[in-house]
């Protein structure tokens, strides 16, 4: 059984500012040619794929950041999660967008299933499609949460293991070169945040099996076989 609470306001901390580009460049002057008139849209290019295709939230690669596209009273829209800033968007081809104002280029990319499963803002920041919604955990059960138990060995340096156990109802991470213990919140039964270091983390499972986990950016640890 999974029920739902509202993510609390985090503290914008200037790290993950940096690396969302929509933060960083809509301080700066657009230039003239960037707010020229927009393309002239082509009725068979518009049409090819439907707008609830696009809709849902985005990770930044960073994995802390996202961005909610979807329609709001007949406009769609772009929404950073962070402070709630919202880009109405012009669409300007089959899978691509343009913010109204500026003039900040969006393209939705197909993955190998056929469904949209990333974006591209800024014509190089890759966002990924996520399946919950990072603005609500939700609680999850002794059952859900057991099958990501266990110790696990970090990729790049086989000495560094932690542990990752359920306490008070929730998913514990414990370091074991120095014991620092670490809850997490849940998004869904593989995605979790710490709010106060601003830690995700994600679980990777196959077949029903759980082999890895994520933490940060880009740290892999495997699951051991043994306990």
């Amino acid at each position: 059984m999974m029920t739902a609470k509202t993510v609390k306001q985090r503290p914008t901390r200037a790290w993950v500012l940096l690396v969302v580009g929509l933060v960083v460049l809509s301080s700066s002057k657009v230039e003239s040619e960037q707010v020229s008139s927009f393309p002239t849209m082509i009725p068979h290019q518009i049409d090819s794929t439907s707008m609830d295709d696009f809709t849902g939230y985005y990770r930044f690669p960073n994995r802390v950041a996202y961005i909610r596209f979807f329609d709001q009273d007949g406009q769609f829209v772009a929404q950073q999660t962070w402070d709630g800033r919202i880009y109405p968007l012009h669409r300007t081809g089959s899978r691509s967008f343009q913010s109204h104002d500026e003039a900040y280029p969006i393209a939705f990319i197909e993955g190998t299933e056929g469904k949209i499963d990333k974006a591209k803002i800024l014509d190089r920041v890759i966002l990924e499609k996520v399946s919950y919604n990072p603005t609500q955990y939700i609680t999850l059960t002794v059952d859900q949460l057991t099958p990501l138990s266990g110790r696990y060995r970090f990729q790049r340096d086989s000495n560094m293991e932690i542990n990752v156990s359920i306490q008070d109802g929730k998913l514990a991470i414990r370091q074991l070169w120095d014991n620092k213990t670490m809850l997490f919140e849940a998004y869904s039964p593989t995605d979790f945040f710490n709010e106060e270091l601003s830690f995700p983390l994600t679980f990777i499972v196959d077949n029903g099996v759980v082999k890895e986990l994520i933490c940060l950016e880009s740290d892999h640890w495997k699951k051991e076989e043994h306990e």
